[in-house]
């Protein structure tokens, strides 16, 4: 999550075109709420997934896991966040360029 919000922080051409959304599994909302005010993530947008089937749903396997969609809202990359340069692949798809 500091990379997300660094990200945000740097990229300002990225201002009202990217959002990050992180979606805790976080035992509570308050642990959730704590952490991020703690370490000032307060440019990445936070959900707690609670009983949500999120993980079974997108077929994630552990954390961190990341969902890159463009512009249409479709999944065009899945995975690990250290298996691709997302600030890269986020230019890529505000170009309208295929990963």
């Amino acid at each position: 999550m500091a990379h997300n919000q660094e990200m945000l922080e740097k990229r300002s051409d990225w201002a009202g075109k990217v959002k990050i959304f992180g979606l805790s599994i976080d035992q509570s909302m308050d642990k959730l709420v704590s952490h991020v005010n703690d370490k000032k993530w307060n440019s990445v947008i936070h959900y707690h997934r609670g009983q949500s089937k999120f993980m079974e749903q997108y077929k994630t396997r552990g954390v961190p896991h990341v969902l890159l969609l463009d512009k249409e809202g479709t999944i065009v990359f899945k995975g690990h966040p250290s298996s691709t340069n997302l600030e890269e692949a986020i230019d890529k798809l505000l170009k309208d360029e295929k990963l």
